[in-house]
């Protein structure tokens, strides 16, 4: 099926459930209409009956049907006995006519069916019609050609009817995957149509929000990368410009401490980049564990609090996060560094039924940035940039852990639970 065109399938499998479905219709319709055409046939032989009481002196002629008119069991006329088949006479219907009871009679002969009508008289005057199968042949036969013709026409309308709709289910679908094939070389800048209400325009839709994905992707990767040089530029600068100094005797041999700190910043940098990059590989499930929370936090606030002014509360239970100790190390320590850049005089910690928050009583973020926290190299109240509020959202989408940045009252809280 896989060679075969799109509109010859749809075709085909129509076809092939019309004659199925069309089939088994024709063998249910026989078998009701079988019983229809016999009850037609009694129908017009009672009508033939009639028309032949109504005029007994010259009796109507008749296709189908013959008659008999005996008084007793003499036969006074006769007509058309060959519907009969020449199985009985005249002088015998009537004889048989005596010891029949009441007015129908229906005989099999050799697989020909025989029906009878009597209609018995005072004065012992009997009129019999009877009639064979030849009504129920012409019926049939009628009815035979017009299911076929309806069956024909059926096929050919609805194959019809099907290939117009699938020539232009095929066209739509032809159009999008031209629109697919020309994304990449257009820099993914054009829109993809979208038109219709049907499942070929929810794929058009999911693939016109890839293509935004995309090239949303695609501008943060170049923004990424100026950032990332520009964030390299500087401390290599300052770095070789020290370094040149020193050699050639303008500066003195103490301000080598600065290129050591301008290493630092930059060796800082390659290792959030590299944290970065690893999280897209962390993939595998058999590498987590269940981690107690309480420890890394408390680890983290230990080699803080004797660095800085700014006092650390804490209230800890001992949820536990299944992931990986390493990472949760690097987003916990991440949160707290920038709640350190912008804290006053407190940062509080607590975890409590799995739910960690990290408060810091700095100045609120403004609406505009605070959407943006989590993209890297974002720029910051302070003019700051960095990919650690991008390591801290990829670490918690790594773990199923829902990250978010709120203002509330009296400074900013980051809050970490599980989905």
């Amino acid at each position: 099926m896989k060679e075969i065109k799109l509109a010859t399938q749809l075709n085909l499998i129509f076809s092939i459930v019309t004659l199925l479905t069309s089939l088994i219709f024709v063998v249910a319709l026989n078998r009701v209409f079988s019983e229809f055409r016999v009850s037609q046939n009694e129908l017009q032989l009672t009508a033939y009956l009639n028309d032949v009481r109504g005029n007994l002196s010259n009796p109507p002629a008749s296709e189908y049907n013959g008659f008999i008119i005996a008084q007793g069991t003499t036969v006074i006329s006769s007509y058309r006995m060959d519907v009969l088949d020449n199985h009985y006479t005249a002088e015998e219907v009537a004889q048989m006519m005596q010891i029949w009871p009441g007015q129908d009679r229906h005989i099999e002969i050799d697989g020909n069916h025989y029906y009878f009508r009597i209609e018995r008289r005072q004065g012992g005057l009997n009129i019999i019609v009877f009639t064979g199968e030849d009504y129920l042949s012409v019926f049939g036969n009628a009815f035979s050609i017009l299911m076929r013709i309806s069956f024909i026409a059926l096929v050919l309308l609805g194959n019809l009817i099907i290939l117009m709709w699938s020539r232009i289910t095929v066209e739509r679908i032809k159009r999008l995957q031209g629109e697919v094939q020309v994304l990449r070389r257009n820099n993914y800048q054009d829109p993809i149509a979208i038109d219709g209400n049907d499942e070929i325009t929810d794929l058009a839709k999911t693939i016109e929000k890839m293509r935004q994905e995309i090239q949303h992707a695609e501008k943060s990767k170049q923004e990424m990368l100026q950032n990332i040089s520009h964030d390299f530029k500087t401390p290599i600068a300052v770095i070789q410009s020290y370094a040149e100094a020193i050699g050639d005797g303008v500066s003195d041999i103490k301000e080598a401490e600065v290129i050591v700190k301008q290493a630092e910043m930059l060796n800082q940098k390659v290792k959030q980049l590299l944290e970065l990059n690893k999280l897209e590989y962390l993939k595998d499930p058999s590498e987590f564990e269940v981690i107690r929370i309480k420890d890394i936090v408390i680890n983290i606030v230990n080699n803080q609090k004797y660095r800085t002014n700014i006092s650390f509360e804490t209230e800890l239970d001992d949820s536990t996060y299944f992931g990986v100790k390493e990472n949760f190390y690097t987003a916990f320590s991440n949160i707290i560094d920038n709640a350190l850049r912008y804290a006053k005089s407190k940062i509080v910690i607590t975890l409590k039924n799995k739910k960690l928050t990290f408060f810091n009583d700095g100045e609120p973020i403004s609406d505009k940035f605070i959407d943006h926290v989590f993209r890297p190299y974002e720029k910051g109240q302070n003019g700051q940039f960095g990919l650690g509020m991008s390591i801290v959202q990829k670490t918690c989408s790594h773990f199923n852990l829902l990250l978010k940045v709120e203002n509330v009252v009296g400074g900013v809280q980051f809050t970490i639970e599980p989905l």
